[in-house]
């Protein structure tokens, strides 16, 4: 049995309590942002094993090394963190901030956040804000130690619809598939992130300009 057999193996072993706590965690989500305006949906799964495994093997069947020579993983189980992993969509720009803060004073043990957008100004591409959250013990459903190791932690993105619009076609599209992608494609892709750029961008200040006033 290769490396990347015992890990799929391993992780199935796993799900049903990955997918308890993914339920315990979204419910909790709910909660936290009940009546807060313009929250369009919120979201959660468990990684599939295919994309896990992908994350840590390589095509042989072995450990995934980084570009530094080092395993990628020492504890793929234990230290991949967004093996549960939640999504809030809002409606506007301006509903990311307040969103956010509801978030982060509810889960507090913050490990980390990154706000993910284009390298320069003049770029256009996926933007998105990351969390990285401590997993409650009360989030964890029985018999969650006997299977350790077990992930410590769970991933939270939040986006504007427009984000998630061009975020998800981009990923299935652009890095599923099995070809590089050419310079027309790229053209193309850029364009479709401009558009989605400045439709955030608009449809944020129109809400300004009209409900705000």
């Amino acid at each position: 049995m290769t490396f990347a057999e015992k890990l799929a193996k391993d992780f199935e072993n796993r799900r049903s309590h990955l997918e308890a706590a993914a339920k315990m965690l979204n419910a909790r989500l709910v909660d936290i942002l009940a009546g807060v305006p313009h929250v369009d949906r919120v979201s959660f799964r468990v990684k599939t094993s295919e994309s896990f495994v992908h994350k840590c093997a390589d095509e042989s069947g072995n450990r995934r090394v980084g570009a530094d020579g080092n395993l990628k993983y020492q504890e793929p189980l234990a230290e991949v963190e967004d093996q549960i992993a939640g999504r809030v969509l809002v409606f506007f720009r301006d509903d990311l901030e307040v969103v956010e803060s509801r978030i982060r004073d509810a889960f507090r043990a913050a490990v980390e956040f990154r706000r993910r957008e284009p390298a320069t100004a003049a770029a256009f591409g996926y933007e998105s804000d990351h969390f990285i959250f401590v997993i409650d013990e009360h989030m964890k459903p029985d018999g969650w130690e006997r299977l350790e190791p077990m992930p410590a932690t769970f991933e939270l993105q939040v986006r504007t619809l427009f984000m998630h619009a061009f975020a998800e076609p981009q990923h299935d599209i652009g890095y599923k598939g099995h070809e590089p992608l050419d310079s027309e494609v790229e053209r193309e892709f850029a364009w479709i992130a401009a558009s989605a750029w400045g439709a955030d961008r608009t449809m944020n200040e129109l809400y300004q300009r009209l409900t705000l006033r």
